[in-house]
């Protein structure tokens, strides 16, 4: 008995190479694709971030009536808007927090260019009361999350 042990000939080889090749790829492709556009919104996102940055001017802190005002600029290249304040001891205790709306403060104007001033008012200082002569931390932070700090003697 002669057996035939003809193979398959080199080109109908490569074909099934490269259907094989293509079919695995697909998958690879579809995922790739997917990661890069979620790569590239977080890559413009930290871009904004990146071109973003403010400086805390002065700080008003009086115990005597209790009032707040923060004096806040624009150093960035981004337009910015304060969205939440902290003032705490200098120590870091006795930490207040307070989010934008009109019961807390208030900014004037509500966003800025660069080298713009943002004036933050207090309508309400909460539980906060200032004690003379005590040192004080100020953090002002904007809607992305870049911030600054101050420390200010009342």
């Amino acid at each position: 008995m002669k057996k035939n042990t003809k193979a398959i000939s080199p080109i109908f080889a490569t074909l099934i190479i490269l259907a094989i090749v293509t079919v695995l790829f697909i998958p690879v492709f579809i995922w790739a694709t997917g990661t890069t556009s979620e790569t590239e919104d977080s890559w413009q996102l930290s871009g904004l971030i990146a071109t973003e940055r403010i400086v805390i001017e002065e700080v008003s802190l009086k115990a005597d009536p209790e009032s707040c005002t923060i004096y806040v600029r624009n150093i960035g290249k981004t337009t910015v808007s304060i969205e939440n304040v902290f003032i705490s001891l200098s120590d870091g205790t006795d930490l207040y927090a307070y989010s934008k709306s009109p019961t807390t403060f208030t900014t004037t104007p509500n966003s800025v260019i660069q080298g713009d001033l943002i004036t933050i008012n207090f309508s309400s200082l909460g539980d906060l009361i200032p004690v003379p002569d005590e040192t004080y931390t100020v953090k002002v932070f904007t809607s992305r999350g870049v911030g600054d700090t101050y420390q200010v003697v009342t």
